[in-house]
């Protein structure tokens, strides 16, 4: 017997945003008020952002990509300076490396965590001296060993960007038993975050960057506004109060008061939809415990961690794809492994099997739906679904 469909117009996709009517009345509020881009909404939701994530500076952009871009620049990627990351990532976190003029490096992931391998990490950075930072991923939510990382970077003298964009409002406790909030950039340079609408709060496009370093926080901030300034500590003249001077190549990467004012209402709502992240995915995990041709990602109990997705290597992928379609519950595959793709092979000559676990888990990966707005319903829907399937295979 099927369950119930929720009406999201008759369809679960894998995440959605969840706007409510005190999102759209701050939105319409900024709409009626005199600025609607760089104004003070923006300044509001950098001072929240920043004390919600532990950090003491917090910077809002345009995007996630974005937020990688000025990243590198802020930590000084140069022209064949090598940057560390994971295969199983979107594409943004190593064409920022690119953008900056660096060359992005991969190393395999571990089979359970699907993080970044910490030991082929540390293999790597001892035969290149080329390389000079790291991006590790929080791959789906769940934290990468950031710990042994930072040892790593410590020893070899690289830096870190973590690319928290599937994480908002997680922690993870250190050996020695210290909670970090994620964001807070205790083990890391700068930490940034996406606001799509996938992820756990959004600002439509929009992204944030996190750092403990006033002069990197600095260099992002004029960056972020194309490279000028108005302070008469920087400027070589000044002409009077409309004077303005342009001392780099910036970009406009500026979030607008109306993103921002929707971002403060939904990231006061972030702890809730947390918890109702983690119960999506105990539950899924529950049913699907027997079920011998499902294998989800590794989810450690009693942990405080946000998750973005509930990834799982699935036997006949590619059919239940297109089963769970037919039934209007829309899955997605996190992720192609950027090597596939035709530009970094072209570019840096990468080839398949250069990193056979990635390789292996892309074969049969598929993201179940995973959002706050998911009822009941939905769930029972799409267990019975993937159940329903695997009975007639």
């Amino acid at each position: 017997m099927k369950s119930e469909i929720s009406a999201h117009n008759n369809t679960i996709s894998y995440g959605r945003q969840w706007i409510e009517d005190d999102d759209i009345h701050a939105v319409v509020e900024v709409l009626k008020a005199s600025r609607i881009t760089q104004g003070p909404k923006v300044d509001a939701f950098e001072k929240e952002m920043a004390k919600y994530c532990g950090a003491k500076y917090a910077l809002a952009v345009s995007s996630g990509t974005a937020a990688l871009h000025l990243a590198n620049i802020a930590m000084n990627v140069k022209k064949n300076d090598k940057v560390i990351t994971t295969p199983l990532t979107f594409v943004a976190t190593s064409n920022s490396v690119i953008y900056a003029g660096g060359i992005p490096v991969f190393v395999d992931i571990e089979r359970d965590s699907l993080n970044i391998d910490t030991q082929k990490v540390e293999e790597f950075v001892k035969n290149d001296k080329q390389v000079k930072g790291i991006i590790p991923v929080h791959f789906g939510g769940l934290p990468v060993d950031l710990e042994e990382i930072h040892n790593i970077a410590k020893e070899h003298n690289l830096w870190i960007i973590e690319d928290a964009c599937h994480s908002l409002g997680g922690s993870w406790i250190d050996k020695e038993g210290n909670i970090h909030r994620m964001g807070d950039c205790s083990y890391s340079d700068i930490t940034v975050f996406s606001f799509h609408p996938v992820k756990q709060i959004t600002t439509g496009e929009g992204g944030v960057i996190l750092t403990n370093s006033k002069e990197k926080y600095e260099i992002m901030l004029s960056l972020r506004s194309h490279g000028q300034t108005k302070s008469a500590d920087d400027m070589e003249e000044n002409h009077g109060n409309w004077y303005y001077e342009i001392h780099s190549l910036g970009y406009n990467y500026r979030l607008t008061d109306i993103q921002a004012a929707l971002g403060s209402v939904q990231l006061k709502k972030n702890d809730k939809w947390k918890l109702r992240r983690l119960e999506i995915v105990s539950n899924y995990d529950q049913a699907f415990k027997d079920l011998k041709q499902i294998t989800p990602q590794l989810h450690p109990i009693d942990q405080d961690y946000s998750y973005h997705l509930y990834v799982v290597r699935a036997d006949f992928r590619a059919k239940l794809y297109n089963f769970l379609k037919e039934r209007k519950i829309l899955t997605q595959v996190h992720y192609i492994p950027i090597h596939y793709q035709p530009y970094y092979r072209e570019k840096f000559g990468y080839k398949k099997g250069d990193f056979p676990v990635v390789e292996e888990y892309y074969d049969s990966a598929l993201s179940l739906p995973l959002f706050p707005a998911m009822t009941q319903a939905d769930q029972d829907h799409v267990i019975e679904s993937v159940k329903e399937f695997y009975a007639n295979q």
